[in-house]
């Protein structure tokens, strides 16, 4: 299998005690799972191994993911296994307050998850609040945009949940993603957000808070590098690129993003771990 400059402090495949997966490129291409995937993830069932896939999408619950990869074939998929840009603001949050609460910006699946979370959601006509979060909200409207630009305007600070600028239709199509939206509110304000999600260090905050795993230890996969891989990077995890979707061994080569493993896909990974 081949195998990019290994950083010192991470630990074999097979000494792993946990994998994050990105999903679309890594684990399935539409509709299909990667060869290699389901098998993977039943090998780590089976090894004791902790396990979780990770969306940048926080337009979405986490359950519609769990039921995407139902249909994908994965068996025994839980909300557990889930892992959201969502979750990581939350996560967030809960480290800045004891009692979060906070103007959002997001659709209805997004709020429902910050309240079951524990975190007070202020209306749009509240008079000021210390912190606005935006998310990739296709439910976005000009009210929304006036609330955001005003208690911004009035200090409270601006959050948001991912940094990607489109979100992929399929015939290659695209929606403006959270980062776009972002783009207009600091237009309007001269302020820029602080960002969750991939690639940045509040998401291995999270994911080791979460999981209690070993930094050395623990690995995203996925076939971006400066989403994916840039997360291992900023956050000291192992980052582990693979082939079988967008990224290509010669950007790998060329780019300054190293991943501490070039694999052809999730398939190396699973024979890997069966030597």
């Amino acid at each position: 299998m081949p195998k990019g400059k290994q950083n010192g402090a991470c630990a074999p495949l097979h000494e792993m005690e946990c994998f994050v997966f990105d999903m679309d490129g890594t684990i399935n291409l539409g509709d299909e799972p990667i060869d290699g995937a389901r098998e993977l993830i039943g090998l780590l069932r089976a090894q004791g191994k902790a396990f979780y896939f990770f969306t940048n999408n926080s337009s979405k619950a986490p359950l519609d993911y769990v039921e995407k990869l139902r249909k994908l074939g994965f068996d025994g998929i839980t909300r557990e296994h889930v892992m959201t840009s969502g979750d990581v603001m939350i996560h967030y949050l809960k480290t800045l307050m004891a009692r979060p609460a906070v103007y959002l910006a997001g659709t209805p699946e997004l709020e429902k998850q910050f309240e079951e979370a524990g975190i007070t959601l202020l209306p749009g006509n509240a008079p000021k609040t210390d912190y606005v979060v935006l998310g990739f909200d296709t439910t976005f409207d000009f009210e929304k945009a006036d609330n955001l630009c005003r208690l911004i305007d009035g200090g409270a600070k601006f959050l948001a949940t991912n940094i990607d600028r489109v979100c992929p239709l399929p015939g290659g199509r695209f929606w403006p993603d959270c980062g776009s939206m972002c783009a207009m509110i600091t237009h309007a304000t001269g302020v820029h957000p602080e960002y969750a999600g991939k690639p940045f260090k509040h998401t291995v905050d999270y994911i080791l808070d979460k999981t209690g795993a070993s930094r050395s230890k623990t690995a995203i996969v996925g076939d971006r590098l400066y989403t994916d891989i840039k997360t291992a990077v900023v956050g000291g995890i192992c980052g582990i690129a693979v082939l079988s979707g967008e990224v290509t061994h010669e950007e790998i080569m060329n780019g300054d993003v190293k991943p501490d493993y070039i694999l052809n896909s999730v398939a190396d990974i699973y024979r890997a771990l069966r030597e």
